[in-house]
């Protein structure tokens, strides 16, 4: 007598039955579930910048191409480079030929005697329209001294100007100052030309060689690659101390008005937007055809074009670059080329300790230039592991006892919670410079970037809305349908188009 069922018959190869389409076991379901409701899936959070950009800062626009204005305050502006200097009587107008370029040493000028006089040849490194300057480590846009543009037009009669000075041409920081009163000005070219009186003299007539210099004979060109308010690793000198301010003014009793001053602050840019578009087609029969675990696999597979759409906008958003082709078709500007054309450029490497990046975080961050704080700091995957390992672990914080003759610094820097901002994931590590906000992006494991500073209130995502119609993200069912076309299948549309809005360089930041 038989003691077990049959319950492993399959259909194949029975009698009457094709052997086309077979089922498997006609009795036995082997627990497997028909439907989604034990189907295990990998959702993955692809676009957190995009979530950010456009649940935070998203603005539309009514025009493919658009305009991006920038004002720079002047206040810090007031600053030329001391690059030649020559006797000058203190009478009539100051000379604008003549000067000596070639050396540091002022001390046939007398400078630590207070009432002489002299002329200095003065040229500086931002352009006077837009008040545009320097980025740190920016040699594709580099703006040298004396280059076109850049005539300094804020020197007046009666003004009181600071010179740093130092003790040997090597050095890096200053050792002294002078103050002098204009006396007369004048300009040619890209350079003014100041005749002043001493008002404030030397403290040591040792400290001879002016700052403004590199070494014994060469005045500074470039100044992008200077830190403006620190040393950076002991190789380069400040830069604030190699300029010459404005401070001041006097003036004696009885006398008149002072000279007018004026500026140009505001400077233009302009930016695209860009169509994204993608589309599934699929016959009417294969969609009423209900499948196991997803019954309707045309609904499935457009759940994974609207991700791709979003992940490819996301991408964009990062390295797409600026760009009209001939044929009218448009490229918005990505971050990533825009920053690393544009932006501040540091270096990270695996030995990179925490002191060399507060050090990027002083040049960044430098009130004089960059007044902004909230920013948003994307970074690969390597890195976002090594700042939890840096604001997370006490050892790379603090050294205790004298094991070695290496000290570690206290620094005020936590690990914070992880928060969510736009449904991404934010960690945020406090350092004296304030709180950064950072986010892990795996757009940028495969990029040369290490992390990227984003100023948040210096980029806005702007989809194209106008005259009553909306171009942001939109799903357009049926666009071909059997009614429409005589084609027995349906495609659906997903079309967005966006641009981005990026302004200010110098808030930006990039890490190689």
């Amino acid at each position: 007598m038989a003691t077990s069922t049959p319950i492993t018959i399959a259909d194949l190869n029975q009698t009457d039955n094709e052997t086309t389409l077979n089922i498997g076991n006609l009795r036995r379901a082997y627990a497997v579930p028909f439907g989604s409701d034990r189907l295990s899936k990998l959702n993955i959070d692809a676009d957190p910048l995009f979530h950010v950009l456009a649940t935070k800062r998203n603005k539309p626009v009514n025009d493919t191409h658009f305009k991006i204005f920038e004002q720079r305050p002047f206040l810090y502006k007031r600053y030329a480079y001391a690059v030649g200097w020559k006797t000058w009587s203190g009478t009539g107008d100051v000379p604008v030929t003549g000067y000596t370029v070639n050396s540091a040493d002022i001390s046939t000028l007398t400078p630590q005697t207070v009432g002489s006089t002299f002329a200095l040849k003065m040229g500086t490194d931002y352009n006077s329209v837009g008040n545009i300057q320097n980025v740190y480590g920016q040699a594709t846009n580099k703006i040298t001294i004396g280059a076109a543009g850049t005539l300094p037009i804020f020197y007046m009669e009666n003004q009181i100007i600071k010179i740093c000075t130092k003790s040997a041409t090597a050095d890096l920081v200053a050792d002294d100052f002078i103050t002098c009163r204009i006396k007369s000005v004048q300009t040619s070219g890209y350079y003014a030309y100041l005749g002043v009186i001493v008002v404030g003299a030397l403290k040591t007539a040792a400290n001879k060689y002016l700052c403004s210099f590199t070494d014994a004979t060469t005045p500074i060109s470039d100044t992008y690659t200077y830190s403006r308010g620190h040393d950076v690793g002991g190789t380069k000198g400040v830069l604030e101390t190699m300029k010459t301010y404005v401070v001041g003014n006097a003036f004696k009793s009885g006398s008149g008005l002072p000279g007018s001053m004026n500026d140009q602050p505001f400077s233009t840019r302009y930016g695209l937007t860009q169509i994204q578009k993608h589309a599934l087609a699929m016959d009417n029969s294969t969609m009423a055809t209900e499948l196991k675990f997803v019954s309707n696999e045309y609904q499935r597979l457009w759940s994974n074009v609207v991700a791709t759409h979003k992940w490819d906008i996301a991408t964009d958003l990062y390295f797409s670059d600026l760009y009209e082709e001939a044929d009218g078709t448009r490229h918005t500007q990505g971050v990533v080329p825009w920053t690393i054309n544009y932006g501040n450029i540091f270096s990270l490497t695996t030995s990179s300790t925490e002191d060399s990046f507060i050090n990027d975080f002083s040049t960044l961050l430098d009130p004089r230039y960059n007044p902004i704080k909230n920013y948003l700091f994307c970074m690969n995957t390597y890195y976002w592991d090594w700042f939890h390992k840096v604001g997370g672990y006490a050892y790379n914080n603090l050294m205790l006892g004298n094991a070695t003759a290496t000290y570690g610094a206290v620094y005020a820097n936590s690990l914070g919670k992880d928060s969510k901002i736009g449904g991404a994931t934010i960690f945020q590590y406090t350092t004296y410079h304030g709180p950064v906000n950072m986010m892990r992006d795996i757009h940028l494991d495969s990029s040369p970037v290490k992390i990227i500073a984003i100023p948040m209130n210096n980029i806005l995502y702007r989809p194209l809305v106008g005259n009553g119609i909306n171009r942001d993200t939109t799903i357009y069912v049926g666009v071909n349908k059997i009614e429409n076309t005589g084609v027995d299948s349906t495609t659906n549309l997903i079309q967005t188009e966006f641009g981005a809005e990026l302004t200010l360089p110098e808030t930006w930041a990039v890490w190689l």
